[in-house]
Formats: C-alpha cells, sequence, structure tokens
C-alpha cells in the first residue's frame, strides 16, 4: 500500500516566486480587464472606494487561509479543511460552489482574451470583426448574431482553453514555470505601455464627473459595484488548494498570501486610475459596456497604433494567461482529492505516471470551461461565480472557526491575527454583501446548483466510505519536512524583498489616487 500511495503522491515543486505569482495571477486577469474596468464606467474616480472596500474585506481572509494551509497543506484546500473541521456534507458542498466558480472564472478571462485579441489583430492591421455584444451559442443557432462575430468571439476563447487545459495536464512544474514567465511578461508590457501613453493621459479625468458617474445611488447598486470590484480579488487562496505541491508550504503558503492582496491592490489601483486618465470625460459613461475596456479607452483619446499592439499583448499574454493557469489546476486539485475520497467519479482520482499531475480531472476541467464560454457572457458567469465563490468562502471561514474550537492543540506554523475576530467579521460582511447585492440570475443559478449538489450526495456520496488510501495520502501530505539554516535564511530574504515591493506598490496606487483629488 505504501508504494502504492507513494506513486500517486502529487510532486512538490512550488516555491514562494510561484505561489505570488499563482495567487496574484489568479486574481489579476479577467477581473480587472472586464467587470472591474467596466465599473470605472460606473463609478469614476470614486471607484477607488470600492477598491478600498475590497482589499479590507480579503485581508482577513488572506490570512485565515493563510494558517490553514501552513498547518493543513493538503491538496484540496477548503473541501479538506471542511471535511476535518465540519462534516462532510458541508465539504462536498463546498468543493462542488468552488470548483465551479474557478472554472467559471477561467472561462471568463478566455472571453476577455478574445475581446482584447480581436483589437490586437485589428491594431496589426488584420480587418477582424469587432463587436461588444454578448453572444452565445444560442443566439448563433437562432440567427441573431453573425457567424464570423460568434466564431470570432469563442474561437480563440476555446483555443486558449485547450492550451491551458494541456499545460496543466504536464504538470504543476510546467504550471509554476510558465506561471513566473505570464506574470514577469505581463509587467514587463505595463511598464512600457504606461511609458508610452502617460503624456498623452489627462489625470483630471481623475475627479471630474460626468452625468451618471460617480457612486451608485441605492444600497443594491453599489453592492454590486462593491461585488464586482471584489471578484477581482477573488482566488488569492488557489495556492492553498495546491498545499501538497508546495514547498516547505508552513512557511510558504502565508507568506505568499500575506502579499498577494497587495500585489492585486497595487494592480487594481494602478490601472484604474490610468484608465480615468486616459478616458476622455464625456467618454467614461461609455466603459460600462465595453467588451474591452482599457483598449476602447485608447481609441477614444485617439491612442492607437503601438501603444494599443503593447497593452493588447500584455493584456492577453500576460494578464489573461497568468489566470488560466490557476483557474485549471485549482479546481482539479478539488476533483482528484475529492475523487480518492469517493465523493466523485474514481475515474477521476488518477495521477498520471509521468507528469504527476491529476490528468483527467484537468481534462474534465477543460470541459466544463468551454461549456461556460459558448454563454457568451462575462457579466453574467461574473456575478453566478461570485456567488458561487462567496458561498464556498464563508464554509472556509467557518471551517476556520471550527478548527480553532475542534483543534487547539493543532500545530500551526502561523497563526492569523485577532483570528476569532476575523472569522466572525468575514462571514457577516460576505453574507451581507451576497444579500445586498442580489442579482436574479446569480440566485436561481446558485439555488438550482446547490439542489444539484444536495441530491448529488444524498443519492451518490452519502453512504459511502473515506478509502484508507485517500487517508494515507492526507497523511503523506502532512508529512512536511522543515527547511535546512541555509534554505530558511534564503526563504526569509526573498520574503523580504517581496513584501516591500508588494507594500510600496500598493501604497503608489494609493498616493496617485489621492494626489489627484487633491491636487
Amino acid at each position: 500500500m505504501e508504494n502504492k500511495v507513494q506513486a500517486q503522491a502529487l510532486s512538490r515543486s512550488l516555491g514562494l516566486a510561484e505561489c505570488v505569482t499563482i495567487t496574484a495571477g489568479a486574481v489579476i486577469g479577467v477581473g480587472l480587464f472586464t467587470v472591474g474596468s467596466q465599473i470605472v464606467g460606473l463609478m469614476g474616480g470614486t471607484v477607488i472606494i470600492a477598491s478600498l472596500i475590497a482589499f479590507v474585506l480579503i485581508l482577513f481572509p488572506c490570512a485565515m487561509y493563510g494558517e490553514l494551509g501552513a498547518a493543513l497543506p493538503l491538496a484540496g484546500g477548503t473541501y479538506s479543511f471542511a471535511k476535518r473541521a465540519i462534516n462532510y456534507p458541508v465539504a462536498v458542498f463546498e468543493s462542488w460552489n468552488y470548483t465551479l466558480a474557478q472554472v467559471g472564472i477561467g472561462a471568463s478571462e478566455a472571453m476577455a482574451f478574445s475581446n482584447y485579441f480581436v483589437r490586437l489583430l485589428n491594431a496589426l492591421g488584420c480587418n477582424v470583426p469587432v463587436d461588444n455584444g454578448d453572444y452565445s451559442l444560442f443566439d448563433f443557432f437562432n440567427g441573431a448574431v453573425p457567424a464570423d462575430i460568434f466564431l470570432w468571439k469563442t474561437l480563440p476563447a476555446i483555443g486558449l482553453f485547450i492550451l491551458f487545459t494541456v499545460i496543466s495536464y504536464r504538470g504543476i512544474e510546467m504550471n509554476g514555470k510558465t506561471q513566473n514567465f505570464f506574470m514577469f511578461f505581463f509587467w514587463a508590457c505595463s511598464l512600457v505601455w504606461f511609458a508610452t501613453v502617460i503624456a498623452k493621459a489627462d489625470f483630471s479625468g481623475v475627479t471630474e464627473m460626468v452625468a451618471g458617474v460617480g457612486i451608485p445611488a441605492g444600497v443594491n447598486a453599489f453592492a454590486q459595484a462593491v461585488l464586482l470590484v471584489l471578484w477581482c480579488f477573488f482566488g488569492y487562496e488557489t495556492i492553498v488548494g495546491m498545499g501538497s505541491e508546495v514547498k516547505f508550504p508552513q512557511i510558504t503558503i502565508p507568506r505568499a498570501l500575506l502579499i498577494s492582496p497587495f500585489c492585486v491592490l497595487a494592480v487594481n489601483l494602478l490601472f484604474q486610475w490610468f484608465l480615468c486618465a486616459l478616458t476622455p470625460a464625456e467618454n467614461i459613461p461609455d466603459l460600462y459596456t465595453a467588451a474591452a475596456p482599457y483598449a476602447e479607452a485608447m481609441q477614444y483619446a485617439g491612442i492607437v497604433g503601438l501603444p494599443l499592439i503593447i497593452l493588447c499583448l500584455g493584456i492577453t499574454l500576460g494578464g489573461d494567461f497568468s489566470t488560466m493557469n490557476p483557474c485549471i489546476a485549482g479546481p482539479a486539485r478539488y476533483m482528484y482529492i475529492m475523487a480518492q475520497d469517493g465523493n466523485f467519479p474514481k475515474y477521476f482520482g488518477a495521477v498520471h505516471p509521468k507528469h504527476k499531475s491529476p490528468h483527467r480531472a484537468v481534462v474534465l476541467c477543460g470541459v466544463l470551461g468551454i461549456f461556460f464560454i459558448l454563454t457568451g457572457s462575462i457579466k453574467i458567469v461574473a456575478m453566478m461565480c461570485a456567488y458561487n465563490q462567496i458561498q464556498a468562502y464563508i464554509i472556509g471561514f467557518w471551517s476556520f472557526l471550527a478548527l480553532r474550537k475542534k483543534e487547539p492543540d493543532l500545530h500551526r506554523p502561523w497563526r492569523c491575527p485577532a483570528g476569532t475576530f476575523g472569522g466572525w467579521f468575514s462571514i457577516i460582511a460576505f453574507a451581507i454583501l451576497l444579500i445586498l447585492a442580489y442579482d436574479p440570475v446569480a440566485i436561481w443559478f446558485n439555488i438550482g446548483w446547490d439542489v444539484i449538489a444536495i441530491l448529488y450526495y444524498v443519492l451518490y456520496v452519502r453512504k459511502r466510505p473515506i478509502p484508507q488510501e485517500a487517508i494515507d495520502l492526507e497523511a503523506l501530505a502532512l508529512a512536511t519536512v522543515e527547511p535546512t539554516a541555509e534554505e530558511k535564511a534564503a526563504l526569509d530574504a526573498q520574503y523580504k524583498r517581496w513584501r516591500i515591493g508588494a507594500y510600496i506598490f500598493a501604497a503608489i496606487g494609493v498616493i496617485l489616487f489621492a494626489g489627484s483629488w487633491l491636487f
């Protein structure tokens, strides 16, 4: 049995850099460059309020997941925590919501890629049809959308999803290497883009209000705006679901989760600020319905050619690509551990003998992602996924509180400050936001999905005991080693560099917004 378990174990190959880029990369992408920037069309410069609220709401969750990930570095993340801290039914319910949400985010990312990719092709001189509408497979079959427009909105997205399914299939080491490349490519393109267009920016646009732009009137509208900006931070816990593949997870996971929210805040604020500055004031409301807001903002400002090409390259090959990786790899690990536990078909619990990846679960994520892409609407998928994600997060916070009470003596290499307060605060805050941001389509979709999850548990899972093999694999994942003194010193130095850099960039984002308002 021991040899079999060893053969099925996932490989530990992710360091701090990979954990930060995977965590931040899971976040930076579709949210910021689609719905997150569309909110600029609704709020203008006041979007900083929604971004800071979202940042505050995500700090305690990051810290709590850092404690859980360090103490229990297991594949399956919140599913594994809930199974241990609460009970099996809640864990299964959580896994259904999280898996759907993450795959949906990846599909949204692929759709965003298509929107910016066609604009890249046009900037390069190709005559490609561009349309801002949301078109599903149903619209195509009933003749509501021309074939060329539908194909250019869907085929690049499907191709991208297939590409990253293959990358995830080939193992976590390839995931980590490609993730680092995509994130650094994104930053390189961003710096060049800023340098090429900053002279044409009008920073009065950050504070100039036009009709219909500002803090949304009504609690529901404002809560929906905050939720869509908060969605730009969702995915922060992705690396926790890969805990059994992280080197020195007891140190690396909490550090990655303490750095990542500042990285995401910095990117959000810098790009939102610059979007306000680039867009002529009279065109800011148009961003709310734009399929590729940054590309269209530049066109409103008369900025085309090389700057537009650089922007689209950075977003498509950097921002979008960096999100695709974890949105396939993360939920595949959930499916893998669920299959090991016997509450998902055993077929998906296999590990590839060469690549050491849950390859069958990866392929299933690819199929689900293509289904979402064919719905055609990023906003609808975003709202549905946000509701699924919040349900999963609330179970994660509950697991954190339950585990502290149930296993107070559990070895916790790192503890969340004010953890009990943070757990209850996060549960209440996320639940209130879910209620206030009521969206009928998202609500009914999630009710239907939750009913299916409950029926699935009752009919398929309820009487299935967890196999001994799964218990052995969990024990193996928890058997982490301590770094040597030399390795610990290197880890500390690397953490210090990443932390200082994240804090500086986040502060710059706040200062730029504040300076625009004050001066």
